[in-house]
């Protein structure tokens, strides 16, 4: 089970809320998807660097012991529209989701929950899944 969240046209529809105007101006567009990607990837990385064990009570930031989790936290700017932040580690999505042993922690969640304050209107009508299982 990995993490990961993308988004398709995220930020054009943030830029049309910001401009007030349909229209598609691609360097705006595609300096925005980039700064959207970088601030949820240093936020999802900031959450994975604890130097601690977490707890259910606390439970960010994951108390990393190797750099494994950390080192497999990526990221990729698909197009102008679309961004990706994922970790390549197998078990980061039982990290992000908890099992019958451990609560959820949420980093990449997390992530996500804090760059909404960034995006007028519905995030939730672009984010796919933050968990997903292959």
């Amino acid at each position: 089970m990995f993490s990961s969240v993308q988004w398709v046209g995220l930020t054009q529809m943030v830029f049309d809320l910001k401009s007030g105007v349909q229209q598609r101006m691609g360097r705006g567009v595609n300096d925005f998807t980039k700064s959207m990607i970088d601030t949820v990837h240093q936020l999802y990385v900031e959450n994975l660097s604890g130097g601690a064990p977490s707890t259910a009570s606390r439970p960010l930031p994951v108390g990393v012991r190797s750099g494994t989790l950390l080192a497999g936290a990526k990221k990729q700017q698909i197009n102008q529209y679309r961004g990706d932040v994922f970790n390549e580690v197998p078990y980061s999505g039982f990290i992000e989701v908890g099992t019958y042993k451990m609560a959820p922690r949420r980093p990449l969640g997390n992530a996500v929950d804090l760059v909404r304050g960034m995006v007028p209107g519905e995030m939730g009508e672009v984010v796919t899944a933050v968990v997903r299982t292959e």
